[in-house]
């Protein structure tokens, strides 16, 4: 195995504890805005949506675009009529 992907096979278990991490401390925050004032919630809720809403949003991409780019190529083809070094 390549040793990057046993970097990414050894850092995967800890993906879901970071996501719930996030997650978690978000809503910690949201609800500490939310007792000052519907105002205050507004604006915390504006700040999640990236801070922690665009992480999560990551994940799902990077797998959708993993599917779709299929299997990785091995062997370098060069172009048609290029040289081979």
């Amino acid at each position: 195995m390549r040793p990057r992907r046993i970097l990414h096979a050894a850092l995967l278990p800890l993906l879901p504890v970071a996501l719930f991490a996030l997650g978690w401390l978000g809503l910690v925050a949201f609800r500490q805005a939310l007792q000052a004032g519907w105002r205050d919630a507004l604006l915390m809720a504006w700040t999640l949506a990236f801070v922690v809403g665009l992480p999560l949003a990551l994940v799902p991409l990077a797998v959708a675009g993993r599917t779709r780019r299929g299997p990785e190529r091995t062997r370098i083809i060069p172009s048609a009529g290029g040289k081979i070094p």
